[in-house]
């Protein structure tokens, strides 16, 4: 009999949870959509409103990542509802991603990270600092280490249409909280949580070079799975992409370059 009325009220639950979810696409859609429009309006009053589209944003992905474990396996319509999301293999961990459209060149993206611990999710802001125009996340790869999970991302700033920054990130989960700023990275300095570098492709090593090598094939951070190793492109002292990467592999407790 117990078990026939669990069964009952898990049913129950389930058409609540579809509506919503279909209620959030419909709002984040919305939200989409007003962004748009005002990202190319030219009143005078299109940037407070689309700083403020932005923010409502943020506050419904946070409200309902917190409160609604089903959006951390949902497989939303990503233009639709006009963000970019990531989920680790594991599917405990997610991040929903977008760009403000309050830059011009300079582009700047907010994150909300959500995570399952024990069943129960839990979702928090990237707390970009106001002078930093935050990134856009390219992938989450699932490690483990040492009998500990952890998640190595990679992401992309931009700051100009000539000027990115390609950045490795470690994320864990300790003691029932996400940590932003775990460390795996063993560098000449010490142990890290990032490892990245800049971009400039507007440099006159990269703009007047004559050897046929085109910079935007080989800038971008790369990694094996298969030999958990970050591949970062090897940049000259004057800024010069080349063709060749220095590795960072996974060996033993921390990534260590080869």
């Amino acid at each position: 009999m117990v078990r026939i009325l669990l069964l009952f009220f898990v049913l129950l639950k389930l058409p609540v949870y579809a509506q919503d979810i279909k209620s959030l696409e419909n709002k984040l859609h919305h939200l989409a959509q007003q962004r748009e429009k005002w990202s190319h309006s030219q009143e005078e009053k299109s940037y407070d409103s689309l700083a403020k589209y932005n923010k409502e944003l943020e506050v419904l992905i946070l409200k309902f990542t917190a409160n609604n474990p089903k959006t951390l396996s949902h497989q939303f319509d990503k233009e639709k509802v006009g963000l970019d999301i990531l989920t680790s293999n594991d599917g405990l961990f997610r991040i929903y991603t977008w760009n403000t459209m309050e830059g011009g060149t300079m582009q700047y993206f907010r994150s909300v990270y959500q995570y399952n611990v024990a069943g129960k999710v839990h979702s928090m802001t990237s707390d970009t600092p106001e002078e930093d125009n935050g990134c856009r996340f390219l992938e989450i790869n699932d490690l483990t280490v040492a009998g500990k999970r952890y998640y190595l991302t990679t992401s992309i700033s931009v700051g100009s249409s000539a000027l990115y920054y390609y950045q490795a990130k470690i994320f864990s989960v300790e003691s029932g909280k996400l940590n932003p700023n775990a460390k795996l990275i063993k560098t000449k300095t010490g142990i890290k949580n990032v490892i990245g570098y800049e971009i400039d492709l507007s440099s006159s090593s990269n703009r007047d070079r004559k050897d046929g090598v085109e910079p935007r094939d080989y800038m971008k951070m790369l990694y094996d799975q298969k030999d958990k190793t970050i591949l970062i492109p090897l940049i000259n002292a004057d800024g010069r992409v080349t063709k060749s990467k220095i590795k960072y592999q996974l060996k033993g407790l921390y990534f260590e370059k080869i």
